[in-house]
C-alpha cells in the first residue's frame, strides 16, 4: 500500500475551505477531466455528511466514494465503494487554522492498486489528480473569500 500526503495553505477561513472540499455537487465545476459529479445518497449532516456517496463521471470511469468522517470545519474522510481498478482506497482531509484567513490543507491517501507491478503508475495518476483538484478547491475558496471581502482580489491573498 502506498501512503502520500498533498500540503497546501490556502488565504480563507477553514470553514470556507471545508465547504468548498465537501462540495459534492459541484466537483465537476472544479476538475475540468470530470464530466459530472452527483450525489447520489445524502449523508448527516445533511447534504455532504457521514454516509453521502458520490459518483463521480471521468473520461473512461465512474467512481463511487462515501464520506467516512466529517468534522466541519477541521477533517473529513472517504472511501472509495467503485469505479477503479484498487483494492483499497481512503483520504482523510484536514483543514488547520493558520491564523486570519489563512488554512492549512493537508489531503492524506491511502492507496493499493488490484495489480501490484500498477503501483508506479496508479500513485502518479492519483497524486497528480488529487494535486489539481486540491489546488483548484483551494482556488475555489480563496476566490469566495476575495469576494466577500470588500477591496480583496484573490491574487493580493497569496
Amino acid at each position: 500500500m502506498s501512503r502520500f500526503e498533498i500540503r497546501r495553505t490556502a488565504a480563507a477561513q477553514p470553514e470556507t475551505v471545508f465547504d468548498v472540499f465537501t462540495d459534492h455537487r459541484h466537483y465537476a465545476d472544479l476538475v475540468k477531466a470530470m464530466h459530472s459529479s452527483v450525489l447520489e445518497r445524502e449523508g448527516d449532516p445533511a447534504p455532504n455528511g457521514v454516509g453521502a456517496v458520490r459518483r463521480l463521471h471521468l473520461p473512461g470511469a465512474t467512481v463511487r466514494e462515501q464520506v467516512t468522517e466529517y468534522h466541519r470545519p477541521g477533517q473529513y474522510a472517504y472511501r472509495m465503494l467503485s469505479g477503479a481498478p484498487l483494492r483499497h482506497y481512503t483520504a482523510t482531509v484536514t483543514f488547520s487554522p493558520l491564523g486570519e484567513r489563512r488554512t492549512e490543507v493537508v489531503y492524506t491517501v491511502d492507496v493499493e492498486p488490484k495489480v501490484r507491478l500498477l503501483r508506479p503508475v496508479v500513485d502518479r495518476v492519483v497524486k497528480k489528480s488529487l494535486v489539481g483538484f486540491t489546488d483548484a478547491a483551494i482556488a475555489r475558496a480563496q476566490a469566495l473569500t476575495a469576494a466577500s471581502t470588500p477591496g480583496t482580489r484573490p491574487d493580493e491573498q497569496d
